[in-house]
Order: structure tokens, then C-alpha cells, then sequence
């Protein structure tokens, strides 16, 4: 164990205070970390044992929500599950039609996000859906046949009133539609300030299905309560392609921003404003789509300068031409004081380097701070699971090592400890009560002392894990199934322990 700093974690003491997990980061800002989660720690993360587990058709990759009792979790098999979180009985479930052939990732990969009422996802069709969710996970009506759709997409059950929304029609291309892959996961937001101040929102990304044919990136500002199009800022010039947003937004709530990252596209030129990350007003950002901002001005893309204000700011990672398909995939951390003011924004690339950059807006806003490599370059390099932010350190895993676990310092970077037992990971990183919890591609489910990294708890799932762990009520939940290798058994499924 390579243990280069210490951490000073707090122990939280008093009675247990229950603790939901209600979107793919947790919280708006992506950390990853349950505070309020004090059933499990070290005094008895070691007893953990399987409570249940739900074997689907196909790999859940989705990091589950769990809100009130109820699971709500996406699978490969075109089906969204709402489950009973002490159980695994199914509460109910609704399909999804996503008819790409030979696709390689069918179904839903898009985390969901539990608010206003509602469960929202994205699918592999391009679409966004919202059902009605309860605190009993109340089953939504669903009509015997499937509602078909544009491209052949399709769900049943009845969804919440102006849903699902036909992202990938909505692209300004109109041959990016039967392209157009929902990795991202919706988060909700009600701006502070602007034109749509008080508006219920959802932020989501719209990335292409498997880079062939690539499309135009772009995130997406819905109205949360009626699905209508807010508005859309796309990653590049119509001109170009790439620009991906995989990942999904973190929000900057002082400063009434979304910061999201970008991608590129595989044997293409890196172009516009990919492998960057951005930070857009909440408000009104790219172009108008439902009039309520009128006074953008037109983005302008590099090597020019960049539009005042749209973006607010932009940091790239790498020059445009870059051929080696360096993505951002990893979601941005809003990186907080003690007092929760937002200081760094950070993301980690397929490059190997974890980039942070000074938050908010005003003089020095989006310019580096710090950036440190903890792993091998490559187009299936680096980061791609989703980083955490707790106890003043980054917490993640890497694909392509030679770290495959770290922490590392969130103001200066520096490395707080490497784990030497870890493995090749794709899974997004989940903190609770001092502890890092993470799968890796070789099917081994770890939890970790967060301050030294030492391994506390193993536990072979019997396939590789691309989901992210939620630690929420006393209960730990986490998909598995990648399916890299078709012709490889893999188990399939939702696992969930206790103690």
C-alpha cells in the first residue's frame, strides 16, 4: 500500500439518519458521497453479506437510484426496474424498444434521477422518459401493446404528461437522430437566477451510439415538469462531429452553472469544444429552442475566441486535432470548501490525467489548477468510471493503471494513497462513512479504508462491473454485466448487500 498522506475523516456519532441515494453522483455535484449514510462503516463493513440479487437479460451499467425504499435501475434488456429495496421483489417494470441491430449496447445505460415526482432516464434510442415514482414505487399503468415511436423506439406504460422526448430528433442534424445514445444521466435543477430562474429543469447529454456514425454532441435543458426542449448547446460547429457528452452534468448551485465534459469521435480530428469541460449558465446557454431566451448570442467554437458568456468558459484538455479519441467520460466534481463553496471543478480523461480547473465565473474561472497522471493513455485508457469527492480527496479508478485505485488531493493533486490489489475498472466510485467503495472488469466488488485504501471487503460478483456502488439506508447496491466479450459467461444482474 502506497500511502502518501493522511485523510481526516470525521466520525459521525448520534443516532443513524436515514440516507437516499436519489441520482447517478448523489447530489448535484456530482460527488458520489452519502454524508448522511451512518449504517455502515468499518465497525462492520467486513460482515457485509448478498441480501439479494435480481438476474436480469442483459448487464446493468446504470448506477441505481434508491429513494424512499425503492430501487429504480435500467438494464441492457430494454427493461426499467423499480424494486423493493429490502427484497429485490420487482415493484414494477417498464420496456423500452431500442432496435439497433447489432448494437452493442442495447437498452438503457443512463442512470435515473428521482425528483418532482418522477423517475427520469435516458435510453440507447435517443429518448428521454419520465414515470411517475413514489415512496412505494407506485406501478405505472402500463397498455398491453408498446407505443412505437420514431426510428422504431418504443416503451409502454404511461409516462408523466409530455414524455419521452425525442432527443436525438431533436439535434440539429436531422441524420443524427438514428444515432443518438442517452449515456448521460438527467440531472434536476431549479436555476437562481435569468431568464427560467425558479424553472424546474433536467440537464442530459446526447452522445453518439457507438461513434459509427458519429453525430454532433449537444446537452440538453428540458422543462422537468412538461418535457418541453428549453434549450440546446452543441459541442460543435455544424460543420463537425464529436463532441460527445457521455458523462453526465454536475451543477454549481452558488454560481448557477452546469459544468459538463466532452468526448470525441473515434478516427476523427477532435473539433469544436471536445474534450473539454464546460461550465453553462443554468438558465439560458447555446440556442433558444423554447423562446425563453431570446438574447444568446451565437457560440463560437476554436481556434477562435470563444462567445462571451456562451459558454461561460471552457477549459480543453487537448488541441483540436487530436486523433487519439482522449474523451472525457468521467462526470465532473464540483470540488467544495468545508463550507460547501464551490472552488475546482474536476474531471478525469482517457488521457490518464485528472484536470482541475478554478470554478465559478469572474476573473481565473475554468483556468487550470492542478492535473495529475495516474494511468496509461488510450482510446479504452484512463478514467472512464465516474470519480468521487469527499474527506478533501478525488477518489477513482482507472482502466488502464499502472493505479487502478487512487486518491488523490483535491486542491493540489497530489497522490494520498494507491491501492496495489486493485484491478483494470470501468465502475464509477461510491463514499459513505469513511469508506470507497468500487467493482472492477475482473468481477471483484471492494470496499476500501477512504484514508489509507486498504481493502476492507471482497466479494466476486461472477461478472465485470460497469455500474456505480450506492450506499443508501443501511444497504449497498450495484449492477454488473459489461458484456465486452459476447461470447464470455458473465452474471447479469443487481446485486445488493447489508450487513
Amino acid at each position: 500500500m502506497k500511502l502518501l498522506a493522511v485523510l481526516l475523516i470525521g466520525v459521525t456519532s448520534g443516532p443513524a439518519l436515514a440516507a437516499g441515494w436519489p441520482m447517478y453522483g448523489h447530489d448535484l455535484r456530482q460527488s458520489r458521497f452519502n454524508a448522511g449514510e451512518t449504517l455502515i462503516g468499518s465497525q462492520n463493513v467486513g460482515s457485509l453479506h448478498q441480501a439479494w440479487f435480481l438476474s436480469t437479460g442483459g448487464p446493468v451499467t446504470a448506477t441505481p437510484a434508491e429513494v424512499g425504499g425503492v430501487v429504480y435501475v435500467g438494464s441492457w434488456d430494454h427493461n426499467f426496474y423499480a424494486l423493493d429495496a429490502t427484497t429485490g421483489a420487482v415493484k414494477w417494470k417498464v420496456t423500452v424498444a431500442t432496435p439497433q441491430g447489432d448494437s452493442k449496447f442495447p437498452g438503457i445505460q443512463s442512470s435515473a434521477a428521482v425528483a418532482n415526482g418522477r423517475v427520469y432516464f435516458g435510453d440507447s434510442c435517443g429518448y428521454l422518459h419520465a414515470y411517475p415514482a413514489s415512496g412505494v414505487g407506485a406501478p405505472p399503468k402500463a397498455p398491453a401493446a408498446m407505443t412505437l415511436r420514431n426510428r422504431g423506439c418504443g416503451s409502454n406504460g404511461s409516462e408523466s404528461p409530455g414524455f419521452p422526448v425525442d432527443l436525438g430528433g431533436a439535434l440539429p442534424n436531422p441524420d443524427d437522430a438514428v444515432s443518438t445514445d442517452i449515456f448521460s444521466s438527467p440531472i434536476p435543477f431549479r436555476p437562481t437566477a435569468g431568464a427560467n430562474k425558479g424553472r424546474r429543469m433536467i440537464y442530459v447529454g446526447a452522445a453518439s451510439h457507438q461513434d459509427s456514425p458519429c453525430i454532433h454532441g449537444a446537452l440538453f435543458a428540458l422543462d422537468a415538469m412538461t418535457g418541453q426542449i428549453v434549450w440546446r448547446f452543441d459541442t460543435v460547429p455544424a460543420s463537425a462531429i464529436g463532441g460527445a457528452v457521455w458523462s453526465t452534468p454536475a451543477i454549481d448551485a452558488v454560481n448557477d452553472l452546469v459544468y459538463v465534459d466532452t468526448g470525441d469521435c473515434v478516427n476523427n480530428a477532435s473539433s469544436g469544444l471536445s474534450e473539454s469541460i464546460l461550465a453553462l449558465d443554468a438558465s439560458c446557454a447555446g440556442v433558444s429552442v423554447d423562446g425563453t431566451c431570446p438574447s444568446l448570442p451565437p457560440v463560437t467554437y476554436p481556434p477562435g475566441a470563444l462567445t462571451p458568456g456562451n459558454p461561460v468558459w471552457a477549459f480543453q484538455a487537448h488541441p483540436n486535432g487530436e486523433l487519439q479519441d482522449l474523451d472525457f467520460g468521467s462526470s465532473p466534481n464540483v470540488i467544495t470548501d468545508a463550507a460547501g463553496t464551490p472552488l475546482r471543478v474536476g474531471a478525469g480523461s482517457k488521457d490518464g490525467t485528472y484536470y482541475a480547473v478554478q470554478a465559478g465565473r469572474g476573473p481565473g474561472a475554468g483556468q487550470l489548477v492542478w492535473k495529475t497522471t495516474t494511468s496509461v493513455a488510450g482510446p479504452a485508457g484512463g478514467f472512464q468510471g465516474s470519480t468521487g469527492f469527499a474527506y478533501g480527496a478525488i477518489f477513482a479508478t482507472t482502466f488502464s493503471g499502472p493505479e487502478f485505485a487512487v486518491a488523490l488531493d483535491a486542491f493540489n493533486g497530489a497522490l494520498v494513497w494507491d491501492a496495489p490489489d486493485a484491478s483494470s475498472s470501468v465502475s464509477p466510485v461510491g463514499i459513505a462513512n469513511g469508506l470507497a467503495f468500487a467493482g472492477d472488469n475482473l468481477g471483484f466488488f471492494r470496499v476500501r479504508d477512504a484514508r489509507t485504501g486498504a481493502s476492507l471487503f471482497t466479494f466476486q460478483t461472477g461478472g465485470p462491473i460497469g455500474s456505480g456502488p450506492v450506499i443508501a439506508d443501511g444497504m449497498v447496491f450495484v449492477g454488473v454485466g459489461v458484456r465486452v466479450a459476447p461470447a464470455t459467461p458473465e452474471t447479469e444482474g443487481i446485486f445488493a448487500f447489508r450487513p
